[in-house]
Formats: C-alpha cells, structure tokens, sequence
C-alpha cells in the first residue's frame, strides 16, 4: 500500500500515529506526571488550608499562564533535540521597549505592541538562522542572544523601570472575566491550542519529531530541515514578545529585569512533561501537566513562605531529576530493541 502522494514517509507514520490515539493512551502515556501532580496536590494540600481555596486556584491559573505560552515554544524546539534559553531575555525586551515607545515616545498601543512583536519574531529568526544555516550550537547561538537582548533591556532604560500608566495599554494584562479569571489566562488558552494545531493538525509537528528522531532520516526523506528548524525559534520569539507585553500591562511599567529564569521554569515544565531532552519524543499535554505541577510547587512554597532563593534550588533540582528519568527511560527503551 502506498502512502497518499505528496507525503512523506516520516511525516505520515508521525500523522497516523497522532490520529490514532485516544483519550485513553493519552492518559497511559503521561500517567507519571499525572500521578506525580496529584501527589502534590495532595501535599500542598495537607501543608497549607489555603491551597484549595477558589482565590488560590485563580492565583495559580494567572501565575502559570506565562510559562504555559513560553513551555509551548521549548516544547517546539525541544522535540527537535534543540535548545532555546533566550526566551526569557526575548521577554524583557519586548517589554522595556513597549513600555519606553508609549511613556517616553508617545507610540500608540497597537504600534508599540507590533513593533515589540515584530523584535520578538527577528530574535527567533536571527537564532534559527544562526543555529540552521551557520550550524552554530543551538545552545551558544541562543546564549548570545540571551545577552544580547539583557543588554539592550538595561541600554534601552538605563537600568530602571519605565511606568506605564496608559488604560489601554494596562487593561491588557488586568482585564478580567468569569467572575475574576484574569484574561492572561485566555491568552494562554489561546496559545496552547493554536500549538495543538500547529503541532498535531499541520505538518508542521510531525516534521520536528522526524528531525528530533533522526534528523538525517528526515532529510532524506524530503523534509526540508533549515525551514522546519527556523520556524520554532520563530515563533518561541513571537511568544515571548506576546509575554513581555503582557506582562508589562499587568505590572505596569517595564523593568529591565523582566523575564529572569523565565527559560529556566519552561524548560523544568517540558521535562517534567515528558518531553525528551534529546529529542523526539514530547507533546504539549504533557508539557501542560509539567506547567501545572511547577506552579504548584512555586504556590506551595509561597504558602509557607519559603525564601524565594530556595525556589531556584527547587526547581534546578526538578530539571535535573527529570532530566535523569529521561536518560533511564532511553537506556531501557535501547536495551529492549
């Protein structure tokens, strides 16, 4: 039997494979996530009486609507066995200069939300050149402009916050509905699903997980890797630009430290999630129950007031775990071919 004409080998068995699974294998696939997020909840639970409050669970779903839209993007490029750690800096940058384009310069909103989303898409396009066409190592290429967009946050600035006081501007991140859900949440909403579709209705997502499978098999099997590469780091740098933005309006004014670690917990969510570190292997699902349990744990933490420098020892000791879990999880899958 021969595959529909126009498709590839590789991206066909990747389509059948995502049009195949039901509900069931879905919940087969993440069940140590899935397990370990009930878990603690039920700790978090147990430690605090204010965990389970409807206040709190509102708290938690605007907290992690940032790293649910920035975890799409790592999810993106990670499947494909790449690394992006600039998202964080794309973040504060957007920021600062949405926030110096309406205070200082008198830019109307929409004009300064575009030309912060248009910065947004040149980082990622400026990474997935660098990383599909020079060859540079995702991880330097994204490192420089990590720190090439932290500097221009504090160039831009002069190292201190620009208030913004716009109503149009601010009701973009303060907004709220349903009865105080933030609207930060629909735009994360949003985000996950239009990823969902890029990655399980386009062929866009089999494409990556070809790539991050073997990327030499996906070459030869038609694909054209320089193009599929670009694209995530494309629209990780759109994303992040949309969380500066965002950000921004529900803090008010842009500070050059906007979006620190912010990679670091959207990376700690993908793991978590699943997702392989080396490539392959993921799915946004799972990325979302990594999201969740991050922003449990930061919830928890704050509960019962831990020092917010013990959260980052947390969290790295999260990534790491997950990490060594993935590692296991390939060793045995090796062994068993």
């Amino acid at each position: 039997m021969h595959e529909k004409q126009g498709t590839h080998p590789v991206l066909a068995g990747r389509i059948r494979s995502f049009g195949a699974n039901p509900v069931i294998t879905w919940f087969r696939a993440h069940l140590g996530p899935l397990v370990g997020l009930l878990i603690l909840c039920i700790i978090v639970s147990l430690i605090s009486d204010k965990f389970l409050t409807r206040d709190n669970f509102l708290n938690i779903l605007k907290s992690i609507s940032t790293n649910a839209i920035l975890s799409c993007a790592l999810t993106m490029v990670i499947v494909m066995g790449l690394i992006d750690i600039s998202v964080g800096s794309i973040t504060g940058l957007s920021g600062i200069v949405c926030a110096t384009l309406i205070s200082l310069y008198g830019f109307p909103v929409w004009l300064s939300v575009s030309v912060c989303l248009v910065i947004g898409v040149t980082l990622g396009l400026f990474n997935g050149f660098f990383i599909a066409n020079i060859k540079v190592p995702a991880f330097i290429a994204t490192l420089a402009t990590q720190n090439i967009a932290r500097g221009m946050c504090q160039v831009i600035c002069n190292g201190s916050p620009v208030r913004v006081s716009v109503g149009q501007f601010t009701v973009i991140g303060t907004a709220t509905f349903m009865g105080g859900v933030s609207i930060v949440v629909l735009y994360a909403v949003v985000c996950v699903a239009i990823t969902c579709v890029l990655m399980y209705k386009t062929r866009l997502g089999p494409s990556l997980f070809a790539i991050g499978g073997n990327q030499v098999a996906a070459d030869y099997s038609g694909i054209n890797i320089k193009r599929m590469i670009k694209l995530p780091y494309i629209i990780g740098g759109l994303l992040a630009a949309v969380c500066g933005i965002v950000w921004t309006a529900r803090l008010g004014s842009g500070t050059p430290t906007l979006g620190t670690n912010f990679e670091l917990d959207a990376i700690a969510a993908t793991a978590l999630g699943g997702t392989s570190m080396s490539g392959g292997r993921g799915s946004i699902g799972g990325t979302m129950i990594g999201v969740f349990i991050i922003g449990i744990i930061t919830n928890g933490l704050n509960l019962i007031n831990v020092n917010s420098f013990y959260q980052l020892v947390v969290k790295g000791m999260v990534i790491l775990i997950a990490v060594v879990i993935d590692i296991f999880q390939k060793n045995r899958l090796e062994k068993a071919v």
